[in-house]
Parts: C-alpha cells; structure tokens; sequence
C-alpha cells in the first residue's frame, strides 16, 4: 500500500490526518535528539573527562529506558488513553537533556540519559502501534514514518557541527535546540484527538488468550532479526562520530559530516521502501538487506582510509534504510492478533541495543575502537541466519 495514495491518506479522517502528522514530527524530534546524543558524545566526554566505557554505558543507558518502557508500555493506553500516555512519555527525554547540561556526574548522566531512552521507547511503541494499525499492517506508511526519523537524524550532525563551530562547547547549544524542539512537540500533541485508535474508543478487541503470540514462531523470528539489527543500529547511531575520529581517517566536522551522509542515504533508501513496498515481500527484502548490512559493515571496520568509510556508510545506510518497518511488518498478523505483542516485541528486542553498545565500549577501551566496533559482525552473520530461516518458514 502506497503511503500517499488514497488507499491510506484518503482512508483517514481529517482528525486521524492531524494525528498522523503530528506522530511523524515526534519521530522527526525522536530523530534529531537520538542521533544528537551520538553527535554531541564525542565533546561531552571531553568535557566531563568520560572514560570509553563510562561512553558505552551511557549510550546503552537510552536502550535500557526503551526495553524498560516496553515491559509496561502498552497496557498503559487501556488505564490512560494514548493521548495521556504519549503526553507523559514525550517530557522525559527533554528532561533529560536538561539535566546533562548541568552536571558531569556519571550516575546522573546515566539517570539523564536513562530518562531519554524511557520516552523514545514509548513514543517509538505508540507510533508504530497507531501506524500499523491504521495503515492495516502496510510496510510504506511505516517506512515513511521512519523516513521522518530520518530528516531529523540527518539534520541532526548538521546541527551539532554548527553549534560546535565556535569551540567544543557549542554541545550545550545543541542541547538547547533540541529542548526546544521538544517544547514544540509538547505543544502539537495535546491538540490530537486519538479517540479511534484507543482502548477506550472501542475499537481495540482483546483476544481469547492474550499471551497467544508467546507461541508464535513467527513473533520469535521476528524478534529475532530485530534484536540483531538493533544491537547494529544503536551501536552505530551512538558510536559512528567516535569511531571516525579515533580510527584517524576523519577529522571531527568530516565525521560529523559522514554521520550526516549515512542518514542521507538512510532517507534516500526509505523513500525508495516506500515505492516497492507492496512490490517485495518482507522476508525477501530482509534477507538482501541483512547481507548488505555485514558486507558493508565489515568495510567500515576493515578500511583504514576516508575512501572505504565513504564507500562503506553509503552502503550501510542503503541497506540499514527499510530494516525497521519492513521487519514490523513481517509479522503483522501477530501484531494485530495480540495487542500486548508489541510491548514486549520492543522490550526483548531492545536487549540488542543496550549490551552492544557497551560491549564496543568495554572491547575499545581494551583493545581499540577499531576491534571494539568489529563485535557488531557477529550480530550481523547472526542477522543474515535468521531472516533466511524467515524466509524458508513463509516460502
């Protein structure tokens, strides 16, 4: 289903229109402050005299919130509505960021960031629930939801590299920015009416047996590619920036500018999802995706000049582009079956992102970044193992 056909915009009532919009700039917002973080790492550990691994565990801190969040997450709309719940949810990460700027202590940047991954999770789990639902389990009107993701994150090492411009403590200014951005978000969502999309509306049905999907080889499967793409994608949005810098083949704007391109392409290749959605099946396109995505992590990790990380982040952005929403829709059926599904599909699959991170971290601080951001070949064989088990069970 084409995302900006009739088929799904002309399907929408005018307040499900507003409400969409407004779910696509918070994942916009989502996309500037989680890619930030990454940006704006290198100059704070600087700053506050941060260790490797002190680094890994703050950027596993943003995942631990998500997988946290996802364990209640969504039996909360049937207590609360969406709309109270997301409200809620989107303060924390700008709180968050607040309390980064005051303070180099490392347990309260853990609790700082901590309180970031707690609202992306919620907000990432009511997006794609409300999307999914919505467009009827379209792979395309995700991929365009994770497309406005991608701006922000884009955008995201733009801004930072401006802020910084001026002295390594232009991070703060950044950090402002997108506390700011945050107030806008705060203001937008309490004018949605989310009434057809909530327990209370009605329209919701609980099955039988609510716990169904715990049986479902698919829900496994599907599981499983995600906490392997993303153990690769959290340790790449949180590590890239260092990584070009350390490895010596990037100055600090070209890292910053390369981040930048990865999101390019990212955003180029979901545009492209969206096109041939209803064309390749999910687990074919997981399957070409997954090779890829070693293929071109390995010449990231191998390459030791600015040539093979420019030809390695083209590659990776390509192929990383449709794995988010194209892997929710390879299990649709179990989604729209089993309401509580989705919550605890982000919470196990957010295992991934919150050991690799630290994992990478711990490895460099051992044994260099370089070997540090080597571990990620392991999930990325592991990726390409299960999407061809995916594709043998629905062949």
């Amino acid at each position: 289903m084409h995302p900006s056909s009739p088929s799904f915009w002309g399907s929408l009532r005018p307040n499900e229109r507003f409400m969409v919009s407004n779910l696509f700039f918070l994942y916009f917002v989502q996309g500037i402050f989680i890619i930030g973080i990454g940006s704006i790492l290198p100059m704070m550990t600087d700053e506050y005299g941060l260790s490797y691994a002190v680094s890994g565990a703050l950027i596993s801190a943003h995942n631990i919130g998500s997988l946290i969040t996802g364990m209640f997450v969504g039996m909360l709309p049937a207590l609360l509505g969406y709309k109270r719940t997301l409200l809620y949810f989107n303060v924390l990460p700008f709180l968050g960021f607040a309390i980064t700027l005051i303070t180099g202590n490392p347990i309260l940047l853990f609790i700082a960031i901590l309180l970031t991954g707690i609202g992306r999770g919620a907000v990432n789990y009511y997006n794609n629930q409300i999307i999914n639902y919505l467009s009827h389990g379209s792979s395309g009107p995700l991929n365009m939801l994770h497309s406005f993701f991608a701006i922000g994150a884009l955008l995201s090492p733009f801004m930072v590299l401006l802020c910084t411009h001026g002295g390594d403590s232009g991070w703060r200014t950044a950090v402002y920015i997108i506390i700011g951005m945050g107030i806008v978000s705060m203001l937008t969502s309490p004018l949605m009416k989310m009434d057809s999309v909530s327990p209370e509306g009605g329209e919701t049905l609980q099955p039988e047996k609510p716990f169904g999907f715990w049986h479902d080889r698919q829900f496994w499967l599907t599981a499983a590619i995600m906490l392997c793409y993303l153990s690769i994608e959290a340790s790449i949005m949180g590590w890239l920036v260092t990584y070009f810098i350390d490895s010596g083949a990037a100055t600090e704007s070209s890292a910053q500018m390369l981040t930048a391109l990865l999101w390019v392409v990212i955003l180029l290749g979901r545009a492209s999802c969206i096109l041939i959605a209803g064309k390749v099946a999910p687990p074919t396109f997981l399957i070409f995706s997954s090779i890829g995505i070693a293929i071109f992590l390995l010449v990231i990790v191998a390459g030791t000049g600015f040539v093979p990380l420019l030809i390695g982040t083209i590659g990776l952005g390509l192929c990383m582009a449709g794995m988010y929403g194209t892997t929710v829709s390879n299990a649709t059926g179990v989604f729209k079956a089993y309401p509580l599904a989705m919550g605890f599909f982000v919470s196990l699959t957010g295992i991934g992102s919150v050991i690799a991170p630290s994992v990478i971290g711990a490895v460099a601080g051992q044994l260099g970044m370089r070997v540090g951001l080597g571990v990620l070949l392991l999930p990325a064989a592991l990726l390409i193992l299960f999407t061809l088990m995916n594709f043998r069970k629905r062949a």
